[in-house]
C-alpha cells in the first residue's frame, strides 16, 4: 500500500481470524496537511475535485452525488403506460396470438415448429450425405443391442426396445433442432420405467387378489377378461411414454424450459451416477443366473437387493457366470484397446460395434450349442418381425403412471437439453430450448401409439450378454465420480450437491432421490445468500478502481474513511448478518485506526503540533458547531462508504436494515455514504419512502464520488464539517405498521 494505511481483512468468515497489518503506516503529515500527498496518483485517489483551486486535478467531471449525477447526464426513468399486471399479462400471451397477426408470422411459426421444413431444402448432399450415412449406420447399429438390453431393464419384451429405437428418432427428426442428439433408450430412464411397471403391476396384482376373495369364480373370470387386457407391462410403458410427452408439451406451451436451469451439472452427475448403481445392481441377478429373488422398493432397496443377491450367491448358474465373464472381457478388450488401436492405424471414420458383434456371436453359439436346452441358460428367444399396428394408450392407466411421468419428463429434459447445448456449442450452431420441449413431447406422445417405453438421449449409443452390455455401457457414468476431485477445491457447496444427489439416489430410490437432490440444490442458493462474504475496499494505486484490500497490496486507504462491500442481495435471510458485519467491520477498522493514531501522534511532542492536530477537525452536532477539545482530541466524524453494487435486489427487511444502519452509525458520529446503487434498487427506495429517513444526497453514482466528497469533508478543517440531518427511524414502529397487533 502506498500513501495510506494498510488495513487488511484476510477472510470474511467468522471462524477465521483477520490479520491487521500495521506495516507501511500513514505518514503523520497526512493528518495535519492534506495537501502533502504524492501527486503521482491524485486523480486516481479521489477522482476529479470540486475545489479546483485546492486540488488542481485534470478531471472530466467533478465528484457529485446521485441526484447531481442524474441531472448532469439527463437520467430518464422508464415510464410504462397502463397497469403493470395487465402489461405483463399481455406480454406473456403475445407469443400465442402473434403468429396469426400476419401471413409471414404464421409461415415463420410453422417453419419454426417443424424445423425439417427449413433445413431439408437447404441440406448439402454433397458435403454431408456420406458422413451422415456413416454416422447413421453407426448409431443405428448401437441402437440394436442397447434397445434390446434396456427393454429388459424397463420390464418389457426385448423387441419393444427395437420399436423404441425406430419410432422415436423418426419423429424427433421432424421436430428436433439438435443435429447430434441420439434419441432412444437410456439406462436411467429405462430403470425408472421398469420401477413404474413393477409398482403398477404389483398394485394391480394386490387389487386382483382382493377382488378374488369377494367374487365367485365365474364373476372373476368375466372381470379378468375385461381388466387384464390393459394392465400389461407394455400397456403401462406406452401409457407412461404418452404421459411423459403430454407433460413436456405442456411445459413447452408454458415456456418452462427454464426448469432445466435448476438441474446443475452436479445434480445430474450425482443423480445419474447413483441411478447407474441401481441399474448395475438390477443386472446382477441376470449376470449370475440367480432367479426368484424378492421384489424390493422404497428406502434402501438397493442395499436389500445386494443382500438378497449375496444370500443366494450359492444358487448362481455357473454357465451363465462364465458367459457373462467372457462377454465383459470381450467388450473391455474390444472397446478400450482394439477400437483405439484400429482407429489409429486404419484411420476408420467410426468405431467397430463390438456390442452388436457380441450379440450376433453369442446368438450363434447359443443356437449351435443349445444353451437353453442343454445348460439351462436364460435367453431372449424369438423376436417377432414386422411393424406393429398403432394402438391408443390406455386412459385408465394415466392416473397410475402420472406421478412417475413427471419425474421422468424432467430427467429426460435436463439430460437432453444439456447434451444438445454442449454439442451445439462445440459444433457452432444454435439449439432452440423451447422447440426442444415440443420435439421431445411430440416424440414421446406420438411414439406411445406403438409398443414403446420412454426415450431420452444418450451420450454414447452404446440374457447375461445383454446385462454385460448394460454394465459396460454404465462405465462412463461411474467415471463421473472423478468429478469430485475437481469440485472439492473449486466449490465445497457444489461438491456437497454432487454427494447429496448421489447418496440420496442410492439410499432412497431413483425418483425420490431426484426430488431430494433438486430440493437440496435449490436450498444451497439460500445458503449462499445467507452467509455471504464481505470485504474492505481500497483504491488501486494509479487508477480509479476500488478492490478488495486483502487481495491487492499496491492499494491506498485513507484515514477516517472505511469502504465496505457486501457480496449479496439484501434479503430477509441475511439482513441480520449484514447489520452485524457492518458493525464488526467498523469496530475492527476503528480499533486499527486508533492504534495507528497513537503511533502517529507519538511523534508530535511540541504543544503546538498537538494543537494543530486537534484543531484540524470540526464537527456538527444538532446543527451547532463544536470544536474538539484539546485534551482528548475531541469526538470526530468518521466516514463509512457502503458499496451497493452487490445489491442486485433489496426486499422490505433489507430496506429497514439500511435505515437502521444509517441511524445507528449516525448516533456513533459516522457519516454513511451509499455508492453505486443500481437504478431498480433506487426506484425501490423511492417507492418505499426510504429517502424520508436517509437523505437522498447520501447516495453517490460511484465509489470514487463518495470517497472524493468524504475526503473533502474530512479535510475542510477550517470551514467545518457539515453535520448530517438526523432522521430517526424506529424499527418497532415500522414493524407495527407492517404487522399490526390488533
Amino acid at each position: 500500500m502506498k500513501n495510506g494505511s494498510d488495513f487488511r481483512k484476510t477472510n470474511s468468515d467468522d471462524d477465521n481470524p483477520r490479520r491487521l497489518l500495521l506495516s507501511n503506516a500513514i505518514p503523520s503529515n497526512e493528518f495535519s496537511n492534506p495537501l502533502s500527498f504524492s501527486r503521482i496518483s491524485q486523480d486516481a485517489e479521489d477522482g476529479p475535485e470540486l475545489l479546483q483551486g485546492i486540488y488542481p486535478y485534470n478531471a472530466s467531471r467533478a465528484p457529485m452525488n446521485q441526484d447531481e449525477f442524474d441531472i448532469r447526464f439527463n437520467y430518464n426513468k422508464p415510464i410504462y403506460k397502463g397497469n403493470a399486471y395487465a402489461r405483463h399479462f399481455k406480454n406473456f400471451f403475445r407469443r400465442y396470438y402473434s403468429p396469426v397477426l400476419s401471413c409471414d408470422a404464421f409461415i415463420n411459426t410453422i417453419f419454426g415448429f417443424i424445423p425439417i421444413l427449413n433445413w431439408l431444402p437447404n441440406y448439402s448432399f454433397k458435403e454431408n450425405l456420406l458422413s451422415d450415412i456413416v454416422g447413421g449406420l453407426t448409431v443405428g447399429i448401437m441402437h440394436v443391442p442397447q434397445g434390446i438390453a434396456y427393454a429388459i431393464l424397463a420390464k418389457v419384451d426385448p423387441v419393444v426396445g427395437l420399436y423404441t429405437s425406430f419410432f422415436a428418432p423418426l419423429f424427433y427428426m421432424i421436430f428436433g433442432t439438435s443435429r447430434h442428439n441420439s434419441i432412444g433408450s437410456f439406462a436411467v430412464v429405462s430403470l425408472m420405467c421398469g420401477l413404474t411397471v413393477e409398482r403398477v403391476m404389483s398394485a394391480h396384482s394386490i387389487e386382483q387378489n382382493l377382488l378374488s376373495l369377494s367374487l365367485t369364480d365365474s364373476t372373476l373370470q368375466a372381470s379378468d377378461g375385461v381388466v387384464e387386457s390393459s394392465w400389461t407391462p407394455i400397456a403401462i410403458a406406452s401409457t407412461l411414454s404418452f404421459c411423459v410427452g403430454l407433460i413436456q408439451l405442456l411445459m413447452g406451451l408454458l415456456r418452462l424450459e427454464i426448469v432445466t436451469t435448476y438441474f446443475s451439472d452436479q445434480v445430474i452427475g450425482g443423480f445419474t451416477t447413483g441411478a447407474s448403481l441401481h441399474v448395475a445392481v438390477a443386472q446382477l441377478p441376470a449376470l449370475f443366473g440367480i432367479v426368484r429373488l424378492p421384489s424390493r422398493s422404497g428406502p434402501a432397496n438397493l442395499f436389500f437387493k445386494l443382500y438378497d443377491i449375496a444370500r443366494n450367491i450359492t444358487h448362481l448358474h455357473v454357465t451363465t457366470v462364465i458367459i457373462s465373464f467372457f462377454s465383459l472381457l470381450f467388450l473391455w478388450i474390444g472397446k478400450d484397446y482394439m477400437n483405439p488401436f484400429i482407429k489409429k492405424r486404419a484411420n476408420l471414420p467410426t468405431q467397430i460395434p463390438f456390442e452388436l458383434i457380441l450379440v450376433i456371436l453369442t446368438t450363434l453359439l447359443s443356437f449351435i450349442f443349445h444353451f437353453k436346452s442343454r445348460f439351462g441358460v436364460k435367453i431372449v428367444d424369438n423376436l417377432p418381425t414386422g411393424i406393429p399396428m398403432p394402438q391408443v394408450p390406455s386412459w385408465e392407466l394415466i392416473p397410475e403412471v402420472l406421478p412417475s411421468a413427471i419425474g421422468i419428463a424432467v430427467v429426460v429434459l435436463a439430460v437432453h437439453i444439456s447434451l444438445a447445448k454442449m454439442f451445439a456449442k462445440k459444433m457452432n450452431y444454435k439449439v432452440d430450448a423451447g422447440q426442444e420441449l415440443y420435439a421431445l413431447g411430440l416424440t414421446s406422445s406420438l411414439s406411445s401409439f406403438f409398443p414403446v417405453y420412454p426415450v431420452s438421449c444418450s451420450l454414447g449409443r452404446t440374457m447375461c450378454v445383454l446385462s454385460a452390455i448394460i454394465l459396460f455401457a454404465l462405465k462412463g457414468m461411474f467415471r463421473k465420480v472423478v468429478d469430485l476431485k475437481t469440485l472439492w477445491p473449486l466449490s465445497k457447496i457444489d461438491f456437497s450437491i454432487w454427494l447429496v444427489s448421489f447418496v440420496s439416489t442410492i439410499g432412497w430410490d431413483v425418483t425420490e432421490g431426484l426430488c431430494f437432490s433438486l430440493a437440496y440444490a435449490l436450498l444451497t442458493t439460500v445458503f449462499r445468500t445467507q452467509w455471504p462474504r464481505w470485504h474492505y475496499l481500497s483504491n488501486l494505486s494509479g487508477t480509479n478502481d476500488y478492490r478488495d484490500s486483502e487481495r491487492y497490496m499496491d492499494a491506498v486507504s485513507y484515514p477516517g474513511l472505511c469502504i465496505f462491500r457486501f457480496d449479496s442481495p439484501l434479503l430477509f435471510t441475511n439482513v441480520e448478518r449484514f447489520k452485524s458485519n457492518i458493525h464488526k467491520s467498523y469496530d475492527k477498522w476503528l480499533t486499527y485506526n486508533l492504534q495507528l493514531s497513537i503511533t502517529q501522534s507519538s511523534n508530535l511532542t511540541p504543544e503546538k503540533d498537538i494543537e494543530s492536530l486537534c484543531d484540524a477537525f470540526t464537527v456538527m452536532k444538532n446543527n451547532e458547531k463544536t470544536i474538539t477539545e484539546k485534551s482528548g482530541c475531541g469526538i470526530l466524524y468518521q466516514h463509512f462508504v457502503i458499496d451497493c453494487s452487490g445489491f442486485t435486489f433489496v426486499d422490505y427487511m433489507g430496506v429497514n436494515a439500511l435505515k437502521e444502519i444509517f441511524n445507528e452509525m449516525n448516533s456513533r458520529r459516522v457519516i454513511v455514504y451509499f455508492a453505486a446503487a443500481k437504478a431498480p434498487v433506487r426506484d425501490l427506495f423511492e417507492a418505499s419512502g426510504f429517502y424520508k429517513y436517509v437523505p437522498k444526497h447520501n447516495f453517490y453514482p460511484t465509489i470514487r464520488d463518495a470517497v472524493a466528497i468524504a475526503r473533502k469533508r474530512r479535510d475542510a478543517s477550517a470551514s467545518g464539517v457539515l453535520g448530517e440531518p438526523n432522521f430517526q427511524h424506529d424499527s418497532l414502529e415500522t414493524a407495527l405498521q407492517s404487522q399490526p397487533l390488533n
